[in-house]
């Protein structure tokens, strides 16, 4: 676990949806505004568009030149078809790509555990039941480790991030048509937050929802880029400052 900045307190960019090419000018514009590198770069899905693997390339090696020394961290979306996780994995493997696990980063000083993950649905779509086996147990299973993992970690590491493609609260869905939250995000992983309490938990998906909400004082980040427009930083002292 190596030190990835030296001063100040830690500083995080986090960013999703940006379906390459279809929202990569209004990143790329609000990456070039950024002038502070951040000790983490993290992605929650919808990187790229309907599993065209090279739209990564892009918003990647714009970081990198940007931000040579910060790390980048991502789980995977929706449109990062399965049948595309390795390849993202092998072509760009100086990403740390975490599905329903984590790793952990030292960044000022301050020990930070990122638990990746897809995420789960209260209501799997038509696509999903009709085309993968077993989905609602599958989300289940997910949801039970999330909060394992969030239950353990919080025992040995400072600050503890959870990083999920699907929403995570109802309160950033606001915006979204309510008909359609089933779909957006999971209640049962709500749960999961309110019962485990990690510092800061981020999302995307919800492209019409809200951007930030307070879930009982823990921080909720909706960081789609249709939505925000931009790259959200998050800093962490005492408590949590937001830019937006």
């Amino acid at each position: 676990m190596a030190e990835l900045r030296s001063k100040g307190f830690p500083l995080i960019y986090a960013a999703s949806d940006i379906h390459y090419p279809h929202y990569f000018k209004i990143f790329k514009d609000s990456l070039d505004r950024l002038n502070e590198e951040p000790c983490l770069f993290l992605f929650a899905g919808d990187i790229i568009d309907k599993g065209k693997v090279e739209g990564a390339k892009f918003v990647f090696e714009s970081i990198v030149k940007r931000f040579n020394k910060t790390k980048i961290v991502a789980t995977f979306g929706n449109d990062e078809w399965n049948e595309t996780w390795d390849t993202l994995r092998n072509q760009y493997a100086y990403v740390d790509w975490i599905v329903d696990d984590y790793k952990v980063y030292l960044c000022d000083n301050t020990s930070i555990a990122v638990i990746g993950t897809p995420g789960a649905l209260d209501k799997p779509t038509r696509w999903q039941l009709k085309n993968i086996n077993n989905i609602e147990e599958i989300y289940n299973e997910r949801i039970k480790k999330i909060r394992e993992l969030i239950i353990n970690t919080k025992k040995s590491y400072q600050r503890i991030i959870l990083l999920s493609h699907y929403a995570l609260s109802k309160l950033t869905l606001k915006g979204e048509n309510p008909y359609s939250y089933g779909e957006l995000y999971s209640s049962k992983m709500e749960k999961v937050i309110l019962e485990t309490r990690p510092d800061v938990a981020i999302h995307g998906h919800a492209h019409k929802g809200t951007a930030f909400a307070m879930l009982q004082n823990i921080p909720i980040y909706n960081v789609a880029i249709p939505l925000v427009k931009g790259v959200t930083k998050i800093k962490f002292s005492k408590t949590i400052e937001t830019f937006l």
